[in-house]
C-alpha cells in the first residue's frame, strides 16, 4: 500500500493498484509453491528496531504518532493483524520510516511497522491503533508494511521476517493464528480482505505482490502458523497472580541466541568501546560466545574482540517500593495496570532518561520510574 502516493497523486495509485493487481500470466515470475516457506524457514530473524532509538542516534526529532491521535481499540487490545505491501519499488524500511515520521501529519497515514529483506523497524508501539487501511481497521488491527524487493532471495527473506514478527505479536496479544482471507473473520488479514469484507478502503495489496513470486497469503499464514507454534512451544507458562505478567514478554529467539533488552555499546576484550561500532539496540538478537570478567564487570562475548555489558541482558533484580505503572519508549503511560509495591522486578542496564525523567528498562520498549524501586544486594 503506497500510502505516501494515495495522498498525493490519488490517480497515479489507481492505476498502479490495478497494474499491480492484476498481473498478466505471461509476466508473473512463477515458483513451486511451499518452496519460499520452505526456504524462509532457513533464514536468521534480523530482530526488531525502533524507530524513536534510530532517530535519537541520527538527532533527528521523533514525530510521535500517538500523542495527538492515539486511537484506542474497540475491544481494548488488536483484533488482528493486517498484511500490507508499500507499492514504492526501491524504498527500503528505512526510507519509509524516515518518510513517514517526517510526513504523516500531512498525509494522514501511519503504520505500525515497515519491514524488509534485513530490517524489522517498530514505528510507534502497537498497543493503539494506526491510520492503515480506512475507518474499519483502524482501531481494531496492527498494521505491518512490507517493502518491495527485487529479488526472491530478498522476497524470502523480508517475508520470512515480516511472519516472524507477527507470530511475535499475536503471542503479545494473545491472539491465534486465524486466516481472515477467504472469510473475514480471523487474525491475519490482508488490506485486499479488508476492502472486500469490512470496506472503507479500496486497496488489493500485498495479493498483486506476492502473486509476482508465486506466493499468496494462504503460504503467508501457514509461515505465521509455524513460527506462532515453533514461539508458543517455547514460552513457559507464567502464574496469573505474578505482577510481572503485565511485563510483555519477548518470545524466545534461536539456539544459541539471546535478546538485548537495553541498548548495548561494543566493547573490546580490554573493556574499552570499540570506534565507529554502531550501538546495539534493545529488542534485537546477538550471539553469545562466552562469558567473560573484564575489570570486575561480566561481559559477554558477541563477536570476534567484541563484547556487551551482560547487565544489558541479565538484567538487576529491584524491589518496588511503590505501585507503578508502565511506560513507552517516548514515557507516555501504557494503559492503566500498575506492576504493585513490594514486587521484585528484574531490570536492565543503567537508568535512561525519557522526556527529562529517569526510567529502568523493564523490556525493550517498556520502562519504570527508577524513584519507584530499590536494588536488592545478592548475598
Amino acid at each position: 500500500m503506497n500510502l505516501k502516493k494515495f495522498f498525493t497523486a490519488t490517480a497515479m495509485v489507481v492505476l498502479s493498484a490495478v497494474a499491480v493487481s492484476f498481473i498478466h500470466p505471461k509476466t508473473a515470475t512463477v515458483y513451486a509453491e511451499e518452496s519460499i516457506n520452505s526456504l524462509a524457514k532457513k533464514q536468521k530473524y534480523v530482530g526488531t528496531s525502533y524507530l524513536y532509538q534510530i532517530l535519537a542516534a541520527q538527532n533527528i526529532t521523533y514525530n510521535k504518532f500517538y500523542t495527538q491521535n492515539k486511537i484506542e481499540y474497540r475491544n481494548g487490545k488488536p483484533e488482528g493483524i493486517v498484511i500490507h505491501e508499500t507499492a514504492d519499488p526501491g524504498a527500503t524500511a528505512m526510507n519509509e520510516a524516515i518518510y513517514f515520521n517526517r510526513e504523516w501529519p500531512n498525509m494522514y497515514a501511519y503504520v505500525h511497522a515497515f519491514i524488509d529483506s534485513t530490517t524489522v523497524i517498530q514505528m510507534m508501539t502497537p498497543d493503539y491503533g494506526a491510520w492503515g487501511a480506512g475507518p474499519m481497521a483502524n482501531d481494531r488491527f496492527i498494521h505491518i508494511e512490507l517493502c518491495e524487493e527485487d529479488n526472491r532471495a530478498d522476497f524470502i527473506k523480508s517475508v520470512n521476517n515480516d511472519a516472524i514478527y507477527t507470530a511475535r505479536l499475536l503471542h503479545r496479544y494473545n491472539l491465534k493464528p486465524v486466516n481472515a482471507t477467504h472469510d473475514g473473520k480471523g487474525t491475519i488479514w490482508s488490506h485486499a480482505a479488508v476492502s472486500k469484507f469490512l470496506g472503507g478502503t479500496d486497496h488489493g495489496d500485498p495479493d498483486g505482490y506476492f502473486a509476482k513470486w508465486g506466493y499468496s497469503m494462504d503460504q503467508f499464514f501457514d509461515l505465521v502458523k509455524y513460527y506462532y507454534d515453533l514461539q508458543n512451544n517455547k514460552n513457559e507458562p507464567t502464574k496469573k497472580d505474578n505482577p510481572e505478567d503485565n511485563i510483555t514478554k519477548i518470545p524466545d529467539v534461536k539456539k544459541g541466541e539471546t535478546t538485548l533488552m537495553h541498548d548495548a555499546y561494543v566493547y573490546d576484550a580490554k573493556g574499552k568501546r570499540v570506534k565507529n561500532k554502531a550501538v546495539k539496540r534493545a529488542g534485537t538478537a546477538v550471539n553469545i560466545i562466552d562469558a567473560k570478567m573484564i575489570n570486575k564487570t561480566k561481559y559477554y562475548q558477541i563477536a570476534k574482540n567484541e563484547y556487551i555489558n551482560a547487565a544489558n541482558i541479565d538484567g538487576t533484580l529491584r524491589l518496588l517500593v511503590k505501585n507503578s505503572y508502565i511506560y513507552d519508549t517516548v514515557g507516555v503511560k501504557t494503559g492503566n495496570t500498575k506492576l504493585l509495591k513490594d514486587s521484585k522486578v528484574k531490570t536492565y542496564g543503567s537508568a535512561v532518561k525519557i522526556a527529562g525523567e529517569s526510567y529502568y528498562a523493564i523490556g525493550a520498549t517498556q520502562f519504570v520510574k527508577t524513584d519507584n524501586f530499590k536494588a536488592i544486594k545478592s548475598r
